[in-house]
């Protein structure tokens, strides 16, 4: 039998394996200079589309970063001309969050280049995926939990 701390490391070895299979498959295997953004570049985009109009910190929040980490990528993502920060007309002292034109297409472009990436995976029994998905919760919810 297995002791605990044995557990958690092929646990965690396991993610770690499959983040770098991830990474090196779609973000390192880019021969054709197709990747315009990096990872986190492509959620923020995601995530600023699905939630038009947010501030910094909401955003941090749905991305599970820091503010002071994600105004480094909001700063980079404005400067490639992706994302604009407008002042809110509710509040004129906090700034919101717009894609731009130029950022829609972007995201619209990696998602599609990831879509083709990462179909080998989409063979995977639901059953599987909603199994996974619910363990990966459950470990959030009990680390969370001890904090």
């Amino acid at each position: 039998m297995m002791l605990a701390y044995d557990e958690m490391y092929h646990i965690f070895n396991s993610f770690r394996q499959v983040t770098q299979t991830f990474h090196r498959y779609f973000w390192l295997d880019d021969n054709e200079g197709e990747m315009e953004v990096t990872r986190i570049q492509l959620l923020v985009l995601s995530i600023l589309i699905e939630h038009p109009n947010i501030g910094l910190a909401e955003l941090a929040d749905l991305c599970h970063m820091g503010s002071s980490t994600m105004s480094g990528v909001i700063d980079r993502l404005v400067k490639a001309d992706l994302v604009v920060r407008e002042r809110c007309a509710q509040d004129r002292r906090s700034l919101e969050l717009q894609v731009t034109k130029k950022g829609k297409e972007t995201q619209e472009k990696m998602y599609q280049l990831w879509m083709t990436r990462v179909s080998p995976m989409m063979d995977l029994p639901k059953e599987d995926i909603e199994n996974l998905l619910r363990i990966h919760s459950l470990m959030v919810q009990k680390m969370e939990k001890e904090r």
